[in-house]
């Protein structure tokens, strides 16, 4: 079977979101001991670190770039000499149309919940190409039963044309104390520190946060005025009204913003953090839940159905809507016992997120649609 990626999203210098999903199962599909045949569409020379060519992986480079996925990815598809028998898009974004069955990948629908976090321009694309792609699509990628749920609702969609393939989390090592250490101090971080990862943006919930740290601390002793609150994230949308929070509490030394971080820095986050906290009132999955528990770092989450869904009994559930549930855990998690049941209960709910899972059952997918179409 000839299988056509579009794999732009991953063939970026920085990548996250969505960028770090298609690297990483770019990868593990290219490891799929199989016959097939991969031919990855890009408007750029791939980058060193992606998978390297050979007899059943391959890349086609062509442009014009501008409106590539809409125009000139369509029209190549149109007339490639070869047979590519299925289309998949890590991205919401599919080919404005083919002849080929087409798979979009959709992470969640919440720019239709929180639409003032993005421009006019981001959220018209957002909103029509996403759906054109879902409308004309073959069948879908949901990243969780969540987001498929919502797809149902949203667009009445058969259930049977969706399926879920959840997101898989890498398994880094963990890094000298003397590594950790250097990387702390460039951020001014000093033991011990709550971690919260992710965009500063609306439904990540960190004015929220900042307030539950705020009263966590009033309410403890000297002692405890030692804890930092580390949110290491790209700043977005809401940073001036999180910057207002801080600045009401007198926290400017105890809430550390780190902007963009590299892979090393965020695993090294994880691995010396005292928990991992979400907030959020909208996730489509929360990878930062998995990735902490695979560095042994307890999870407290917003008792939301996607990461509910995800993390199961395996962390600390807080009301994203009341602060003295989250103000509660902060204190909660200090408990030595609590803290190891947590951790041993991540350990196992972590093994279920792979990407290799993930690339294996997307292409059984692949087959199971060539299949039920050629009957």
């Amino acid at each position: 079977m000839n299988i056509g990626i579009d794999g732009n999203e991953a063939n970026t210098k920085v990548r996250v979101g969505v960028g770090q999903y298609a690297y990483n199962l770019l990868n593990s599909l290219s490891q799929q001991s199989n016959q097939d045949h991969y031919y990855i569409f890009l408007k750029n020379q791939p980058s060193s670190d992606l998978p390297p060519e050979n007899d059943h992986w391959h890349y086609i480079v062509f442009g014009p770039k501008p409106l590539w996925t809409k125009f000139a990815l369509p029209i190549k598809l149109l007339f490639l000499t070869r047979k590519i028998d299925i289309f998949y898009s890590p991205s919401h974004y599919s080919p404005l149309f083919s002849l080929i069955p087409t798979i979009p990948t959709i992470h969640d629908i919440g720019y239709l919940k929180s639409n003032s976090q993005f421009t006019k321009k981001d959220l018209y694309q957002l909103t029509h190409w996403t759906e054109t792609s879902i409308r004309h699509a073959t069948h879908i990628v949901a990243v969780s039963e969540f987001t498929k749920k919502e797809l149902i609702n949203t667009y009445q969609i058969p259930p049977q044309k969706i399926s879920v393939i959840y997101n898989g989390v890498i398994t880094p090592q963990r890094l000298s104390s003397f590594t950790s250490k250097k990387i702390l101090n460039k951020f001014r971080i000093k033991f011990p520190y709550f971690l919260s990862v992710g965009t500063l943006k609306p439904n990540k919930n960190y004015p929220f946060l900042i307030e539950a740290f705020a009263n966590f601390l009033k309410q403890n002793s000297a002692e405890d005025q030692k804890f930092q609150l580390v949110i290491a994230g790209k700043k977005g949308w809401l940073f001036d009204e999180i910057a207002i929070v801080v600045k009401k509490h007198n926290l400017e030394s105890k809430v550390i913003f780190t902007d963009y971080i590299s892979e090393k820095e965020k695993w090294s986050l994880y691995q010396n953090a005292i928990s991992l906290i979400i907030p959020s009132t909208y996730e489509g999955f929360g990878i930062p839940a998995i990735e902490s528990q695979k560095m042994l770092t307890p999870v407290i989450a917003s008792n939301i159905p996607s990461l509910k869904e995800v993390l199961a009994d395996s962390a600390m559930y807080i009301d994203p809507q009341n602060i003295k549930t989250a103000t509660l855990a902060f204190k909660k998690i200090l408990n030595k016992n609590t803290r190891n049941l947590l951790v041993k209960k991540g350990i196992v709910q972590s093994q279920k997120f792979t990407w290799q899972t993930s690339a294996k059952n997307l292409n059984s997918l692949f087959h199971q649609i060539i299949k039920h179409k050629n009957v």
